[in-house]
């Protein structure tokens, strides 16, 4: 079978966040599991391009933005390959747009609220009630064109039923995958010895925070969650880069404990995960939208580490409470640093539930798994039989 992966986002030239990674998965898992595979992704320096063409400037927002996106769908439209396909898996509604004219059988994966979350980029009042309806037009025409539908959480299913009228018989919810390989687990000895290599002591409890610094990522509660800890040995690591940083900055300035790394490129990440004891999701409901399922959070589960995480979106689909990982209630850093000092106080429950999130993602997470799921979910639409 020949699949054609094709994005607006192109994971090649970025791969820091969720969606960047599970591309780059799926599409080992799908090699390994003996499929063709050919990837199409826009290449976002001609956006910087087009932000050149200065004569843009003169038009309204919604005119800009418009030729933005167009811009994006008409790259991809002349970027595909001349090769022939079984079927084609987009991952966003302006990729499954590029492929409007093309006859092959459609999937598309939805990582996001296409209208909802691009309007949060629009600050004007006025101009976002003017690109809205745009945006929720395009999200409309992209589900005319899905054969079959994949979404990353329940509530995502939801809404493409309620508010976009899509048929439940043909979505099918698949939490994100990870490398199993690259994230696992280490000896106590092992992580002791990542500590100092690192810059930690070895006696010290890490909790480690890997999130892009944006309102909906709730960093700043993790930080004030420290100010109810009064453990000296406990360290906060801060992995990510945004908007946000100036304020989390000003707010963890005053605790020697917390140390703010920046953006830790995901190629290298993985010996952070083994390091740390807590990774830790403070994710936020944020204009409506609840994070879906976070990678950061299954590569803690993966490494044995006790995953602790807000009630919310896909997280409280996967975590278990207290046997795979503990959830907390968003907004809420007394219940964050009463978590953190359960998981310090009980090393055999820490132990346990790390052990859980482990067998946990290996049996429900790992890329393999994933990409024969979707490979099975291309058969269906392609009206094949599984063995064929």
């Amino acid at each position: 079978m020949k699949a054609l992966l094709t994005s607006t986002d192109n994971p090649y030239i970025t791969h820091l966040g969720g969606k960047h990674i599970h591309l780059l998965l799926l599409e080992k898992g799908l090699k390994t599991l003996g499929l063709e595979v050919t990837t199409l992704y826009y290449n976002p320096k001609n956006l910087k391009e087009l932000a050149k063409r200065s004569v843009l400037q003169l038009f309204p927002e919604k005119s800009r933005y418009k030729t933005k996106l167009n811009w994006m769908i008409n790259y991809l439209r002349k970027h595909t390959p001349e090769e022939q396909f079984d079927i084609i898996h987009a991952h966003d509604v302006l990729s499954i747009l590029a492929a409007s004219s093309m006859p092959q059988k459609k999937v598309l994966t939805l990582h996001g609220y296409f209208a909802r979350e691009n309007i949060e980029f629009v600050r004007n009042e006025k101009d976002r009630k003017a690109i809205y309806p745009m945006l929720f037009q395009l999200e409309k025409n992209a589900m005319k064109l899905a054969d079959y539908v994949v979404t990353v959480d329940q509530r995502l299913k939801d809404y493409i039923t309620s508010e976009l009228n899509y048929p439940t018989d043909k979505i099918e919810i698949m939490h994100n995958a990870v490398d199993t390989d690259r994230f696992s687990p280490v000896t106590e000895e092992q992580q002791r010895a990542l500590k100092k290599e690192l810059g930690f002591d070895a006696e010290s409890f890490v909790v480690m925070v890997p999130r892009r610094l944006v309102e909906k990522n709730g960093v700043v509660y993790a930080v004030r969650a420290m100010k109810h800890l009064k453990k000296e040995n406990v360290r906060m690591l801060i992995a990510g880069d945004g908007p946000e940083r100036s304020q989390i900055a000003k707010e963890a300035e005053s605790d020697s404990r917390i140390c703010m790394a920046g953006m830790i490129p995901h190629d290298r990440i993985a010996p952070y995960y083994k390091m740390v004891d807590i990774v830790l999701i403070p994710s936020i409901t944020s204009h409506g939208i609840q994070e879906a399922t976070s990678l950061s959070m299954l590569e803690g589960m993966a490494c044995g580490k006790v995953a602790i995480c807000s009630n919310i979106g896909g997280m409280r689909e996967i975590i278990q409470n207290m046997k795979t990982g503990i959830l907390t209630e968003e907004k809420r850093p007394e219940e964050i640093a009463k978590a953190i000092e359960t998981t310090i106080e009980n090393p055999d429950l820490r132990s346990k539930i790390g052990n859980e999130a482990r067998k946990y993602v290996l049996r429900n997470h790992s890329f393999i798994a994933h990409a024969s799921k979707v490979s099975q979910i291309y058969r269906a639409v392609l009206g094949e039989n599984e063995n064929a």
